[in-house]
């Protein structure tokens, strides 16, 4: 079975706008649209609130 999740090495959306791998039905958002320039984003999802967001590493990091 293929692994259609891809990687580093895998293909990539052109240029600096979301997209959909090809053959790939997962929606591909880009980080750096989801943080802004503050680097942090709240996400609400059933009921809870989370936080994302960038590390000094450029890692990315979700809590509650």
């Amino acid at each position: 079975m293929r692994d259609t999740r891809g990687d580093a090495k895998g293909p990539r959306p052109q240029g600096d706008e979301p997209g959909e791998r090809a053959g790939d039905k997962v929606p591909v958002l880009l980080a750096s649209h989801l943080l802004g320039a503050g680097g942090i984003v709240h996400i609400e999802h059933a009921g809870e609130l989370y936080t994302l967001r960038r590390t000094r590493n450029g890692r990315l990091l979700l809590t509650k």
